[in-house]
C-alpha cells in the first residue's frame, strides 16, 4: 500500500489534512510505526493497542504528569512547552501519579459512579429542553453554541456546586485553555489559554475559600472537597486543582461526544430514524461513536528515566503520546473484530467522569430524536471543528429541524 503521509516530515501532526481528520495518519501508523518518534525531537506517539496497554501498566516509568506539551513554533514545527515539574503537586487526579492518584480517585468515584449520576437525569433532561425550545421554534440554528456546548457547563455547575448562572462563563474559559492542548497554539495563543487558566483558578477559588469559611452551605462535589480537606485527605491546592480539571474535562469532551453524535446522525437519516423507534439503541450508537471518533485523541505520558518500549529506545524526560483514537481504529488482521475501546482511556486513569458523559450524551440524543421528526445540517453553512491534535471538537455545527 502507498505510502499515504511522509513520516519523516517533522510538521506531519499540524498540517492542515491531518488536522481535518487525523484517522488515515493513525491506520498507517498502526501498520509501518507503532511507536513514532516526531523526527528532531523527544516525543512518541504510541498507536498500537498492546503498547498502549503496556506503557499505561508502568507508570513508575511513564508518568502521567503534564510535565510538558506540544505547541507550534515559528516555523511551524510541534516544540515542547514546559507545564510543571515532575512530582509537582499541582499534578492531580488524571494527571497524578500513584499513590496520590488513588486517595484522589477513591475519594471521588463514588459520587461519579453509574449509580450516582442517576440523580442528575431528571435535570439534564430539564437542561437539554431549554436548550433545545428556542432552537425547534426557530426551525433549527447552530446546535454547538445553543445546546452541545452550553449543556455539560449547566451540568457541571450542579454537579460540583457552582453557581448555575456562571455556566456560560465557564464553556468560555474552558474554550480558551483548551488551547493549551491544540498543538497548533503559537506562544500569543499560550498566553490568552494562560490568562483564562487564571481567571479560573481565581473563580475556583473563590468558591472554595468560601465553601471552607461556611462548610454547611455548601453542596455537590465541592462539599465533598471540603470534608476531605477538614479530615486532612488532601489539600485545598489539591482541591483546587481537582475542581479545575472537573470543569474542563466535563465540559469539553462531554461536548465533543454529542455534538459528534448528533452530525453522524444528520448524515444518516436511516440510523436516525432507527433510534428513533429504538432509542433503547442509543447507547450502542454512543459506543460507535466514541469508537470511531471520540474526544480525546491521546494523553501525554512523560518518561521518569530510559525506557524500552516495543523495542523502541525512549530517552528519559521524553513525552509520550499514548493515541487512544489510533488503538481504537480497526484490528488491520481482523477488521471486524470490536475490542473494547479507548475512548475514556485505559488502566488506573480510566477516565472517572465516563458515567456522566454517557449519561449527558444519552439523554440529549433521546430528547432531540423524541422532539424532532427529522434534522440535518445546514447545506448553507457546513460544521467547523476546531483544529487540534488533541481534542476532536466543534465550533458551530448549523442545523436544520423539523418538530415531531
Amino acid at each position: 500500500m502507498d505510502t499515504a503521509f511522509d513520516l519523516s516530515d517533522p510538521k506531519l501532526l499540524l498540517r492542515e489534512e491531518v488536522l481535518a481528520d487525523p484517522r488515515p495518519l493513525y491506520d498507517q501508523l498502526r501498520r509501518e510505526a507503532p511507536i513514532w518518534r516526531i523526527p528532531g525531537q523527544d516525543t512518541f506517539l504510541v498507536s498500537d493497542p498492546a503498547l498502549v496497554r503496556e506503557a499505561v501498566g508502568r507508570p513508575a516509568e511513564f508518568s502521567s504528569n503534564l510535565v510538558s506539551l506540544l505547541y507550534r513554533d515559528e516555523g511551524g514545527c510541534p516544540v515542547a512547552f514546559d507545564m510543571a515539574p515532575l512530582g509537582d503537586p499541582i499534578h492531580v487526579l488524571a494527571v497524578a501519579d500513584p499513590p496520590a492518584h488513588a486517595a484522589q480517585r477513591k475519594l471521588l468515584q463514588p459520587h461519579l459512579s453509574p449509580e450516582a449520576v442517576k440523580v442528575l437525569e431528571a435535570p439534564i433532561r430539564q437542561f437539554a429542553d431549554g436548550r433545545l425550545n428556542p432552537l425547534l421554534a426557530a426551525g433549527g440554528g447552530d446546535i454547538v453554541g445553543g445546546l452541545t456546548n452550553p449543556l455539560p457547563a449547566q451540568v457541571v455547575c450542579r454537579l460540583l456546586g457552582f453557581p448555575a448562572e456562571d455556566a456560560d462563563r465557564l464553556v468560555l474559559l474552558v474554550w480558551d485553555i483548551g488551547l493549551l492542548l491544540d498543538g497548533v497554539t503559537d506562544l500569543d495563543g499560550m498566553t490568552t489559554a494562560s490568562t483564562a487558566a487564571l481567571e479560573l483558578t481565581g473563580y475556583v477559588q473563590e468558591h472554595l475559600e468560601a465553601a471552607l469559611g461556611a462548610p454547611s452551605s455548601s453542596v455537590g462535589l465541592l462539599a465533598v472537597l471540603v470534608g476531605a480537606i477538614d479530615e486532612d485527605l488532601i489539600s485545598s491546592d489539591n482541591a483546587l486543582g481537582i475542581l479545575m480539571q472537573l470543569v474542563a474535562a466535563g465540559t469539553e469532551t462531554t461536548s465533543s461526544l454529542m455534538a459528534t453524535t448528533i452530525e453522524t446522525l444528520a448524515q444518516d437519516l436511516d440510523l436516525q430514524d432507527q433510534l428513533r423507534r429504538e432509542p433503547e439503541r442509543i447507547p450502542d450508537a454512543l459506543e460507535d461513536v466514541l469508537r470511531r471518533d471520540g474526544p480525546f485523541q491521546f494523553h501525554y505520558r512523560f518518561t521518569t528515566s530510559d525506557a524500552i518500549l516495543g523495542g523502541t529506545s525512549i530517552p528519559a524526560n521524553s513525552r509520550v503520546l499514548l493515541m487512544w483514537a489510533a488503538a481504537n481504529r480497526p484490528n488491520l488482521d481482523s477488521p471486524e473484530h470490536r475490542a473494547p475501546h479507548y475512548a475514556f482511556g485505559r488502566g488506573l486513569h480510566f477516565c472517572i467522569g465516563a458515567p456522566l458523559a454517557r449519561l449527558e450524551a444519552r439523554i440529549v440524543i433521546e430528547q432531540l430524536l423524541r422532539r424532532t421528526s427529522e434534522f440535518a445540517l445546514d447545506q448553507e453553512a457546513e460544521p467547523v471543528r476546531r483544529p487540534s491534535i488533541s481534542l476532536r471538537r466543534h465550533v458551530s455545527m448549523p442545523m436544520r429541524m423539523l418538530r415531531s
